[in-house]
């Protein structure tokens, strides 16, 4: 059978065999016209004698044959056309014949091709098939010698493996051997430092124990956090489970081989998990030390010491160094262990309570000394300025009493002056128990407090006194406050400020004495406050007086703190313009109560 493309080519191949047949039929009737065309054509053209009539005649007869010609030709066109459908019909019949037998042979060749195609398949197959056993052959045979290589490849490279393995942990255990060695030596290194260090601050050791050392001035700081969440630290140095920071380094750059210590009593430490950190507090800049820092940390977890080595600069976060857990104390250690242990402890703290003991009863004594010392050297340096104070105070009093009684002052127990040495005018100013004021504005109190002296309203004495007084044993009980006021300059005497001043009160007996100055414009100035017991406690104070001045001069008592027949000491009244005792009483009175005190005999 034939395929589309065949049957195209055959029908191409007559319609184009058809085309050229026709072709040739027209192009020889073109030829017969151009012909006779020209042959009349050259008869009209050449020059000759007239012959009209026989070219008429000619013409004539040329029509008559050009007639006949073209009858001819028409018939001869006729029978062209009617052979060429005869040819036409021969040519397609032969066209048809040609197909069909082409049809036929390449049916045949197809046939052929598919017998020789089937032949050589088979051929192909076969030749294939004996390929393939032989390629089989040849792959089984190079299989096996592959095999065989690669084993023999195999067990080579395994004995060469086991060589270089041999010599790989031969150079690994030397290795590890001498790193062995190495972080050993520099772990006893380390340990041998760490106990100098810790012997050097006098710090702690146990079979829990956490510390860290490094090598320059700046602060680092050791924090441990204990099971129960607590962090030990230098803020926090003594834990509840019983952890102390017994040794802090370098707070200030003292040391360019500092350690910190935490430890806990030998079988102390609770069990559960510890974690260890370390922070860069601060770089000592004045000590110039250089960053990163490298540390050590050396833990001792129930007697398993393990290292910890790493660096930190001023600024990181805390580092967490290492993790571990606590067993408990009976699981650390066997009885006897703990015992012995426990006992060491007890050694321990009596040996440091005896020398705590010590330490303190040393520094105690050398305090008592010292202060002895200065007891003796102030007693020598008050004796001469009471010395000078008892005369300055008797030379006040002298003056005192002597503007007191030019002004024709009143005396009292509870009487208070104030004098001065210029033109001036000064205001004496007393507040009552009762919160009246006594001054020159209010001269007499509803407490029977009265101003009787009131000093230069104009310029009269460069001596001035003023003064307040109670009748005797008449001033309530309560707090009295004195004030001075810088009332007014008086110009017209050139007086000069600051104004210097003296306050003299007598408080019940108890005579005290204030100095200070003020100037024209100041505020008013609180000089003292005291405090008197009510005149019935007075009256009763005073006759213990008198019976123990009886006594001092029957001789019965001889100035001891116990009064004769166990009776209670007291002070003695010492009444401005009353009795001026000895200077012994008077020694005696200002050393007990340590200020300016006089007794004066009027």
């Amino acid at each position: 059978m034939m395929d589309l493309g065949s049957w195209l080519m055959v029908g191409f191949l007559g319609g184009a065999f058809l085309f050229g047949i026709w072709f040739m039929l027209v192009r020889e009737d073109d030829r017969s016209s151009r012909t006779m065309t020209i042959h009349r054509q050259d008869l009209t053209r050449r020059g000759a004698p007239d012959f009209s009539a026989a070219h008429n005649e000619f013409d004539r007869k040329l029509a008559e044959v050009e007639r006949v010609l073209a009858s001819k030709k028409r018939d001869e066109r006729a029978i062209l056309l009617a052979e060429e459908e005869v040819r036409k019909k021969l040519a397609e019949e032969a066209a048809a014949k040609l197909m069909e037998e082409e049809k036929t042979r390449l049916a045949e060749l197809e046939a052929e091709e598919e017998r020789k195609k089937a032949e050589y398949e088979a051929a192909r197959e076969a030749e294939l098939e004996e390929a393939r056993k032989l390629a089989a052959e040849r792959e089984a045979e190079r299989i096996a010698e592959e095999e065989r290589l690669a084993s023999e490849r195999e067990s080579e490279r395994q004995r060469d493996l086991e060589d270089a393995e041999e010599e790989r942990q031969a150079e690994i255990e030397a290795q590890e051997e001498s790193e062995a060695l190495e972080a050993q030596m520099a772990s006893e290194q380390a340990e041998r430092e760490l106990v100098k260090r810790l012997d050097r601050e006098g710090a702690k050791t146990s079979e829990v124990q956490v510390s860290l050392m490094w090598d320059n001035y700046n602060d680092l700081d050791l924090h441990v956090l204990c099971p129960s969440g607590e962090r030990i630290h230098g803020g926090n140095k003594v834990s509840e489970c019983g952890g102390e920071l017994d040794v802090d380094a370098n707070v200030r750059p003292e040391t360019k081989k500092p350690v910190e210590n935490i430890v806990w009593p030998d079988f102390k430490a609770p069990p559960g998990e510890y974690k260890v950190y370390v922070h860069h507090y601060k770089k000592h800049k004045k000590r110039r030390s250089k960053d990163p820092t490298k540390f050590r940390v050396v833990v001792n977890s129930g007697g398993e010491i393990k290292h910890y080595e790493g660096e930190l600069s001023t600024g990181d976060p805390i580092m967490l160094v290492c993790e571990f857990n606590l067993e408990a104390p009976e699981e650390r250690g066997s009885d006897e262990e703990i015992e012995v242990a426990l006992i060491a402890q007890e050694t321990e703290r009596i040996a440091e309570e005896e020398r705590i003991a010590m330490e303190l009863e040393e520094q105690r004594q050398t305090e008592l000394a010292e202060a002895e010392e200065q007891r003796l050297a102030e007693i020598v340096e008050n004796e001469a300025d009471e010395l000078e104070s008892i005369k300055a105070t008797e030379e006040a009093m002298k003056e005192l009493r002597s503007r007191l009684e030019r002004e024709g002052a009143k005396s009292s127990d509870v009487q208070i002056s104030l004098m001065w040495n210029n033109y001036n005018d000064l205001d004496l100013h007393v507040v009552c128990p009762s919160g009246e004021r006594i001054h020159g504005g209010n001269r007499e109190s509803a407490c029977d407090g009265e101003l009787d002296v009131d000093a230069n309203v104009r310029p009269e004495t460069k001596k001035p006194v003023e003064n307040v007084v109670w009748p005797e044993g008449k001033a309530p009980g309560g707090t009295y406050k004195a004030y001075v006021h810088h009332y007014k300059k008086h110009k017209k005497r050139r007086s000069k400020d600051p104004t210097a001043f003296k306050v003299v009160c007598n408080a019940g007996g108890d005579i005290l004495e204030f100095e200070g100055e003020i100037t024209s414009g100041d505020p008013i100035m609180l000089i003292c406050e005291f405090t008197i017991d009510d005149p019935e406690t007075r009256a009763a104070n005073a006759s213990d007086a008198q019976a123990k001045l009886a006594a001092l001069d029957s001789g019965e008592w001889d100035g001891s703190e116990e009064t004769p027949q166990d009776e209670e000491v007291v002070e003695s009244p010492d009444i401005l313009g009353g009795l001026l005792d000895t200077i012994n009483d008077v020694n005696e009175r200002l050393e007990r109560e340590g200020a300016s005190t006089f007794d004066i005999e009027d």
